[in-house]
C-alpha cells in the first residue's frame, strides 16, 4: 500500500497540473457525452445510432455505445460529473483515479499469488509504462476500465479460493464473477482474456481446475451466475456483435497488429501518435523514444520457456507448481489471440496482457536477485544484473513519457487530437443561431462535450448510403451554417479535400475559409462559412449551388 501511494502522488502530481493539454479525440468524447447526457439530459439525443439508453429518473442512462462496447466508463463518470461538473479536468482525472486504482487491485493480487517482491518490482513495471501512462488520462477504448475488472475479479477470486471462511469466500466469488462479466460488459474481447486464463489454468494447474469443481463447486457457480448477469447486456447483443465484427475485420491485418503490439511493449506507441495526429495508420512511419522493457521480455521469455521444458523433463512428478508457468502461458496465448481477433489493431487491444507480461518480467527479475542469495559465489553478479535491468527499464520509460509529454506540451496535440478545436467550441457557443456541420469523423462529440450552447449536426453517416442507392447526396444549407473539415492527412472519410477544393471555387466572396492551427501552426481543420442560401451536391465531387 506504500509503494502504491508514493507511485499515485507521483503520478498524480505528474500528469494532473498538464492533464487538459492535449486536445479532446473523439472516442474519449463519445464516452464522456454519454455520462454528461445522463447529467446534462438536454443534449443527450444527439449521438449515432449505434448508443443504446434507458430511462433512469427522467433521464437516458447510457448502455451500449455500439454491439461489442457497454457503456461502463460512461457510467463510472456519471457521479464525478455530477458532483464536479462537466469539464474536461474532471474526465480524465476521473480516468486516471481508475487507472491508479486498478494498478492497486493488480499489485494486490500479484502479491497473493506470487510474493511481495514480485508485486512490488511489477507494480514499478506497470506504473511507470508508457502506455498505461498516458492512456490512462487520454483514454480511447475502455483500458482503464477493462483493467480495474480484470484486476479486481483476479482479486476477488483467489480471495475466495484462498479463504477458509465459507461467507467471506462466497462474497469474493460473487464479486469477482460480477467484474468479470462487467469486463465482458465493457467491451465484448474482455472474454477472450477469461478464455486465455481458463486454458492457461487447464495447462499448467490442472489439479487446482479440479479441486475447484470438486470442493468448491458452489463458489465456481456464484461466480458464473453473476459473470452471466453482469455480462447480461453484451450477451443479448451477440448477433449485433457478429455483424459488427465483420464491419471492423477489415482495419488492419496480422502485421499491423504485431507492429502495434510491439509499439506497445516498447512504450512507443502514443508518442507516435501524438507525431501523426491520430492517424493510427500512420504511427509506424515515424521514429519515437523507445524503452528496453519489449526486448527485455523476449529475453525472459526465452529463458523462462528454456527452464520450465527442463524443469518438466528433469522431474515431472517431483517438480513444484511454478506460477511464473501460468503468467508465461497466458502471455503468449491472449497475446496470440489478439493478433488473431478481427480488427484488433489499437492499443488498448494489445494491452489485455497488462499486468500479466509486467509480472512475468518482475518475476525473473526477483528470481534472478533470489539465485545470489542463494549462489554467493555469484550473488555480486546476479543482484548487479537484476538491478541493472529493472533500472534500465525504468529509465527508459521515465524518458519515453517525458519527450512524449514535452510534444504534448510544444503542439498542444496535432490533428485529431488538436486542441484548436476547444477554441472553436468556445466561439460556437457564444454565436447565436450558428449551426456547426461536421462533414468529417472527429468534430460531433467533442464539441457536443466542450460546448453548451452551440447547436450543430453530423449528416456524414448518410451520404454511403444515398451513394449506393444511385443518387447524389444533397443538402440544404443556410448562411448560418459552419461547416468543418479535416486538413490533410486528417481526413478520414475523404470529403474534406474535396469540399475545400468546391468552396474556394467560389472565391473569398462566396465562401470564408478559415483554418485552424495547433501552437506549430500546423492546420488541423478548416471551418467555411458560405454567406447566403445554398445547396451542396455530392456525386463523389462536391458542387455548391
Amino acid at each position: 500500500m506504500a509503494v502504491w501511494l508514493a507511485l499515485a502522488v507521483l503520478i498524480g502530481s505528474t500528469a494532473l497540473p498538464r492533464i487538459d493539454e492535449l486536445g479532446l479525440y473523439y472516442d474519449e468524447a463519445f464516452l464522456a457525452q454519454q455520462a454528461r447526457g445522463f447529467v446534462v439530459p438536454d443534449r443527450a439525443g444527439m449521438h449515432p445510432g449505434s448508443v443504446r439508453s434507458v430511462e433512469l429518473f427522467g433521464r437516458p442512462f447510457p448502455l451500449r455505445n455500439a454491439a461489442y462496447l457497454g457503456s461502463l466508463k460512461s457510467q463510472l463518470l456519471i457521479p464525478s460529473l455530477a458532483l464536479a461538473g462537466s469539464d474536461l479536468r474532471v474526465v480524465r482525472a476521473t480516468t486516471l483515479a481508475t487507472g491508479l486504482l486498478a494498478l492497486l487491485l493488480s499489485m494486490l493480487w500479484a502479491r497473493r499469488v506470487f510474493g511481495l517482491p514480485t508485486a512490488l518490482v511489477a507494480g514499478l513495471l506497470v506504473a511507470s509504462d508508457p502506455s498505461f501512462y498516458f492512456l490512462s488520462q487520454f483514454e480511447w477504448g475502455p483500458f482503464t476500465t477493462n483493467l480495474l475488472c480484470r484486476a479486481g475479479g483476479l482479486l476477488l477470486l483467489t480471495i475466495a479460493w484462498q479463504s477458509e471462511r465459507p461467507r467471506r469466500a462466497l462474497m469474493a466469488a460473487l464479486g469477482g464473477g460480477a467484474l468479470f462479466g462487467l469486463g465482458v460488459f465493457s467491451r465484448a474481447d474482455f472474454a477472450v482474456i477469461l478464455a486465455a486464463g481458463g486454458l492457461a489454468l487447464a495447462i499448467c494447474h490442472l489439479d487446482l481446475v479440479r479441486s475447484a469443481l470438486r470442493e468448491r463447486l458452489p463458489l465456481v457457480l456464484a461466480a458464473g451466475a453473476t459473470l452471466l448477469l453482469a455480462a447480461s447486456p453484451m450477451l443479448l447483443s451477440a448477433l449485433q456483435l457478429i455483424g459488427a465484427s465483420a464491419t471492423i475485420a477489415e482495419r488492419g491485418d496480422l502485421g499491423d497488429k504485431a507492429l502495434v503490439l510491439w509499439s506497445v511493449l516498447d512504450g512507443s506507441h502514443f508518442h507516435r501518435l501524438m507525431q501523426v495526429g491520430g492517424v493510427f495508420e500512420r504511427i509506424h512511419e515515424v521514429d519515437a523514444p523507445w524503452s528496453p522493457f519489449g526486448a527485455v521480455l523476449v529475453l525472459c521469455s526465452t529463458a523462462l520457456a528454456v527452464q520450465l521444458v527442463r524443469r518438466r523433463r528433469a522431474d515431472a512428478a517431483e517438480s513444484e507448481p511454478d506460477g511464473r508457468a501460468f503468467l508465461f502461458t497466458i502471455s503468449v496465448i491472449l497475446s496470440g489471440a489478439m493478433l488473431l481477433v478481427p480488427g484488433a489493431v489499437r492499443a488498448h487491444h494489445q494491452l489485455n496482457s497488462l499486468p500479466f507480461l509486467q509480472l512475468l518480467v518482475a518475476s525473473a527479475i526477483v528470481a534472478l536477485w533470489h539465485r545470489g542469495r542463494a549462489q554467493p559465489r555469484g550473488a555480486l553478479l546476479a543482484r548487479s544484473l537484476a538491478g541493472l535491468t529493472l533500472s534500465a527499464i525504468l529509465l527508459g520509460n521515465i524518458a519515453v513519457i517525458a519527450q512524449t509529454q514535452q510534444l504534448i506540451s510544444e503542439t498542444g496535440g496535432r490533428g485529431r487530437w488538436s486542441q484548436a478545436l476547444n477554441g472553436f467550441a468556445a466561439a460556437a457557443d457564444n454565436e447565436a443561431g450558428s449551426l456547426v456541420v461536421s462533414l468529417d469523423w472527429g468534430f460531433h462529440e467533442p464539441l457536443l462535450f466542450l460546448s453548451s450552447r452551440a447547436k450543430m449536426i453530423e449528416p456524414i453517416w448518410g451520404i454511403a448510403g444515398v451513394l449506393q442507392s444511385g443518387r447524389p447526396w444533397v443538402f440544404e444549407g443556410t448562411s448560418q451554417m459552419i461547416y468543418l473539415v479535416h486538413a490533410a492527412p486528417y481526413d478520414l472519410f475523404g470529403l474534406s479535400s474535396r469540399f475545400l477544393r468546391a468552396a474556394r471555387r467560389l472565391g473569398p466572396d462566396g465562401a470564408q475559409i478559415a483554418a485552424h492551427t495547433d501552437r506549430q501552426g500546423e492546420a488541423a481543420f478548416y471551418s467555411v462559412r458560405i454567406p447566403r442560401q445554398h445547396r451542396l451536391v455530392y456525386t463523389g465531387r462536391f458542387q455548391i449551388d
